[in-house]
């Protein structure tokens, strides 16, 4: 997924066991329990010697922002100081020697806040995992957005998880290979109640 982040080094995709994403849903369930503790643990596991471990003290530093399943399927993000992120897509159904994960570490700095009414994506497009496509949207979000849905292009609403001033969502397919070139808009829910839309880009 290099080409589709914001300047974040890649997690390399393995093969999995869910392997149509037969259980991925729209809607996201919050992480609790071991189940959180187990995707926070490979996510982290995952993340420890990317780039010779130079995000090591990012990492220990770094408090999950979101923790998600859908379906099989944990997404993971991980948020620290001075723009640190570290984002993990795990599948859960396959055993421990055969994780099935995609995602992304990085430290952007500044130039990823966003306004209060907007986000700031940092991973945005298309990866490959079990050779086959899943389109991905995570980054910033600003203190009056509490909620993000994408109408894929079936006409699935797809409910994003926003928690922490960050915010994630990702969907089978490559429809959001471009969108880094503008073109795939989402439905913000503010603080107070009234909406908005935003074309998400980098």
């Amino acid at each position: 997924m290099a080409a589709t982040t914001a300047g974040l080094l890649v997690v390399p995709a393995l093969t999995g066991g869910d392997r149509a994403f037969a259980t991925w849903t729209a809607n996201p369930v919050s992480l609790s329990g071991t189940d959180r503790d187990d995707a926070v643990t490979d996510c982290l596991d995952a993340n420890e010697s990317t780039g010779d471990g130079m995000y090591s003290d990012d990492l220990a530093a770094a408090e999950v922002a979101v923790a998600e399943r859908r379906g099989a399927w944990m997404t993971v993000v991980l948020a620290g100081p001075g723009g640190f992120e570290a984002t993990c897509i795990t599948d859960a159904s396959a055993p421990w020697f055969d994780k099935g994960m995609i995602g992304s570490i990085g430290k952007l700095g500044a130039e990823t806040d966003p306004g209060p009414r907007s986000l700031k994506p940092t991973q945005l497009g298309t990866g490959m995992i079990m050779n086959k496509p899943i389109s991905v949207a995570s980054g910033r979000a600003g203190d009056d957005v509490v909620g993000v849905t994408y109408t894929s292009i079936t006409g699935e609403e797809v409910t994003a998880t926003v928690s922490k001033g960050q915010f994630a969502f990702w969907l089978p397919g490559d429809e959001l290979q471009d969108a880094s070139d503008g073109g795939s808009t989402v439905v913000l829910t503010y603080r107070d109640g009234t909406t908005g839309i935003q074309e998400l880009s980098f």
